[in-house]
């Protein structure tokens, strides 16, 4: 008979391996072949030309969670973007306005990614009235152009979000004024506050807040919670959503972390809150706003999703870390969509200057301990949905027949 002391051994050692098994599984003790993150490495390595490389380069924006709410049409003149709303954040959303705002930044990197085909682009957004999804058109000018590539174009591939500790200390007041003018749009404005500023300390104190809320709301958590991958197998399958591996924590602690049974709900929202009161907050050197004067208008959070793109892509060219925070505009949207009083929405006006201008995208910014791990991306193979820009190469290539043909008839006159 074995005794109560060598099955309580064996019952730890099968616990253990089978922590151990979890922490293989997701490739945080021994590095295993990374599916989700090939999408990273086909933009570093120019895998794709033409159109195709301007896709390479959205799937590699910001989205909220990871959620990746995009698709793509190809045409040899350009490419389509389209809103995929199942690809939503739920009660952490309400409004689809996070969401917008990662299309906006999609967007941003196709622009970029122009400069480096040596064409000429203009970005249409919102292009068909009658087609709400489409929410913006890439037309591609000529091929023999000679187009210069945007000083931005390199970081593309080394942009990633660092939930990690800061290291603390100021931020270069050059670096700083650069990225208060990275709003590109006179719809939007960029406001940042030095962590030991008074606003920054009412910033710190709303963004510690904001999270026990909405924590403390079962449907915001329980939608946040869909988007969290639990396993590597999940992580390679879907590629996208949010991981221990991306969560900031050291690689030890991940890996002791996925030993522990699959989290629910509520144990990540505690690891949220506490990761945000006792690392995110302390250890930032600036906060910041994104602003825009109409929260609902799409237009606008296309062009907000756009000045976090470019914001992060200057903050990693100048060797800084960065992380959206948004957890105070989430419980504005949240209060409205339920009625409940606009504690957050007051509040928020202590650290602004004017207003009417709200704040539609919170993050903070720092230097950097370690480097920030790429996260899971569906590849341009996953994102590409049929021809349905076939209409409009047809239209545009009339359209060039016809001016040619008018060319040529008032020579011949």
């Amino acid at each position: 008979m074995i005794s109560r002391r060598a099955a309580l051994g064996y019952a730890g050692g099968a616990a253990l391996f089978a922590g151990v098994a979890r922490a293989f599984d997701q490739g945080l003790i021994v590095p295993l072949g990374a599916p989700g993150l090939a999408a990273w490495d086909d933009w570093n390595r120019d895998r794709y030309v033409g159109p195709l490389s301007l896709v390479s380069a959205a799937v590699l924006a910001a989205s909220p969670h990871n959620t990746q709410p995009w698709r793509f049409a190809i045409g040899r003149q350009g490419v389509d973007i389209f809103e995929v709303p199942g690809r939503a954040l739920g009660a952490m959303d309400p409004f689809g306005r996070e969401r917008i705002l990662g299309l906006g930044a999609a967007i941003h990197n196709m622009a970029l990614a122009s400069t480096g085909l040596d064409r000429s682009a203009v970005v249409r957004l919102l292009p068909d009235p009658a087609n709400r999804a489409h929410v913006a058109r890439i037309e591609l000018g000529r091929e023999d152009q000679r187009v210069a590539a945007h000083p931005l174009l390199e970081t593309i591939g080394h942009r990633h979000t660092d939930r990690g500790p800061y290291k603390g200390g100021p931020i270069a007041s050059a670096a700083l004024a650069a990225l208060s003018a990275a709003s590109g749009s006179d719809a939007v404005r960029i406001a940042l506050f030095d962590a030991g500023s008074a606003p920054g300390k009412r910033f710190a104190a709303l963004t510690v807040e904001a999270p026990q809320a909405l924590v403390d709301d079962a449907e915001m958590m329980a939608a946040s919670h869909s988007w969290f991958r639990q396993s590597r197998r999940d992580q390679d399958r879907l590629k996208d959503g949010l991981s221990v591996a991306t969560s900031g924590v050291s690689p030890w602690l991940a890996a002791a972390a996925a030993m522990l049974p699959e989290q629910s709900a509520a144990s990540e929202g505690g690891y949220w809150l506490d990761g945000t009161r006792d690392v995110a907050v302390p250890t930032a050197s600036v906060f910041g706003l994104i602003l825009v004067a109409d929260l609902a208008d799409r237009r606008t959070a296309l062009l907000a999703g756009g000045a976090w793109q470019r914001l992060h892509l200057m903050a990693t060219a100048f060797g800084l870390a960065a992380q959206p925070l948004n957890q105070l505009p989430e419980m504005i949207d949240r209060q409205r969509q339920t009625g409940r009083p606009p504690q957050f929405s007051m509040a928020v006006d202590a650290i602004l200057d004017d207003a009417l201008w709200r704040p539609t995208f919170a993050f903070r910014l720092g230097h950097p301990v370690t480097a920030a791990r790429p996260s899971p991306r569906r590849p341009v193979s996953e994102v590409i949905g049929p021809p349905a820009r076939l209409a409009y190469d047809v239209e545009r290539a009339r359209a060039d027949t016809a001016a040619q043909e008018a060319a040529l008839s008032k020579k011949s006159q």
